[in-house]
């Protein structure tokens, strides 16, 4: 790979830490980003992420909401390009991985190891008094208990942290698309991961190589919109 690539939005650290956003303050960059995202296949295969759009992808990602605020996500950013062969093979052939330059796993937490450091910041920050901070981490604790139930708390999480990676790929100009189409157990294992973390999405992000394809058909809001029953 050749030319380095910079953020297309100069997006900086100062700007993604902004948190005086007033509640109820109107953001339609942040709808519009919404409505235009799209996922894409066509990656310049000459330009390459710098390390500072990299953090800055997952500084974002990481700002995503969670149960409790227990943040129970890795990421791990492959750019090898050896290793990229590898993730290609994992992915079941999906060349545009390696064409990307990164390929970006979001890794979920099967059991809940912040808590003990969480639920202290929540009391420091006077959320709870320590008392119902105890009882409340004790109760997070126990919806960890069963291996379905640390499955499904690591995929919900982890996904939500994922959307925030696309939404910024796209703020800054970059192409970006999730995929969960992989061998699960095989990455686990080329990734090194401990058994209570599951990948979760796969995310093929680098610099646009051009147009994509008109966006296929979404479905309508009268058809997946329910009102107090299905």
């Amino acid at each position: 790979m050749g030319i380095t690539y910079s953020s297309l939005m100069a997006i900086g650290r100062s700007e993604t830490d902004e948190t005086d956003v007033a509640h109820g303050e109107e953001i339609p960059e942040a709808i519009r980003a919404i409505r235009t995202r799209r996922s894409g296949h066509n990656f310049d295969p000459d330009a390459e992420l710098d390390d500072e759009t990299l953090e800055g992808l997952i500084r974002d990602a990481a700002l995503a909401p969670s149960s409790y605020n227990l943040q129970p996500w890795e990421f791990v950013a492959v750019q090898d390009d050896d290793r990229l062969d590898e993730v290609v093979e994992l992915a079941y052939g999906q060349e545009h991985v390696k064409e990307a330059g990164t390929a970006i796993f979001v890794v979920g937490h099967t059991e809940p190891e912040t808590a003990d450091r969480v639920f202290e910041e929540w009391v420091e920050a006077g959320r709870f008094d320590a008392e119902t901070g105890e009882q409340v981490k004790e109760q997070t604790v126990a919806g960890y208990q069963s291996e379905q139930a640390g499955r499904d708390y690591a995929i919900r999480n982890a996904s939500l942290a994922a959307e925030n990676l696309l939404l910024s790929a796209h703020a800054r100009g970059l192409t970006a698309t999730p995929m969960s189409g992989f061998d699960f157990e095989g990455v686990a294992e080329f990734l090194g991961l401990p058994d209570d973390k599951i990948p979760v999405v796969l995310v093929a992000v680098g610099p646009s190589g051009g147009d994509e394809p008109e966006r296929l058909p979404r479905r309508d809001v009268d058809e997946v919109l329910h009102r107090e029953h299905y």
